[in-house]
């Protein structure tokens, strides 16, 4: 059987979350598909089988004292609050599953710091990248631990300032969100994209995501 592809989905909007569903659409349905996510919800009424690991919702979660709360942010991180049992529980159940299933590949929509914890964890991982100025620290770091990274634009709205490292290792997928997972008939299966790789990820080129042409309808 082959390895399965996990995917971490922030669970703020609904961007993320149909963005999975796109691409998990595409997959050969014989690929086992897994979801970390802090709201499994986003995804009830998806016609595909997946499994989905809930997580901690961490967003709002109290630090437990001023001096904790004062601590700078690395600038290689976005969000990492000193002193949060929630944190650490997420984190925790994403290297447990990282270790339990063994994945050919870890899609990160989106997080910096969950991107570099697949590289500290020895994971390839798959970046979504978003629009924007996205050259800060952070995100730059995220960039640089994944293996891919795959944009839901296309190339031509790239930013002008973005480094050719990052251009090179991006797949630009152009737009495939779709905005409801009801009443819609299942499409036909669209080319291999080059990013997902139906065979084991030993013989992914990141490359050739690059220059791979964008999922069609």
């Amino acid at each position: 059987m082959s390895q399965p592809i996990t995917f971490f989905i922030h669970h703020q909007g609904r961007g993320h979350a149909n963005r999975a569903m796109a691409i998990i659409r595409e997959l050969p349905p014989e690929r086992m598909v897994t979801i970390l996510t802090a709201k499994p919800s986003l995804f009830d009424g998806f016609e595909r089988p997946i499994t989905i690991a809930a997580l901690p919702d961490m967003i709002g979660a109290p630090v437990p004292t001023p001096g904790l709360f004062a601590q700078a942010t690395p600038e290689v991180m976005h969000c990492v609050p000193l002193g949060v049992a929630k944190t650490r529980a997420t984190m925790r159940t994403i290297i447990d599953h990282l270790d339990d299933v063994d994945p050919a590949l870890f899609v990160v929509d989106v997080s910096a710091e969950i991107a570099l914890l697949a590289r500290i964890a020895s994971v390839p991982a798959i970046s979504i990248r978003m629009h924007g100025d996205r050259l800060d620290p952070g995100h730059l770091g995220a960039y640089q631990a994944s293996v891919g990274l795959l944009a839901p634009f296309g190339e031509a709205l790239e930013q002008g300032d973005t480094p050719g490292w990052v251009r090179a290792k991006t797949c630009y997928a152009g737009a495939f969100a779709r905005p409801s997972i009801r009443s819609r008939p299942r499409p036909k299966r669209a080319r291999n994209s080059g990013l997902i790789r139906t065979r084991r990820l030993s013989s992914y080129s990141p490359a050739a995501a690059a220059r791979a042409r964008p999922m069609r309808r």
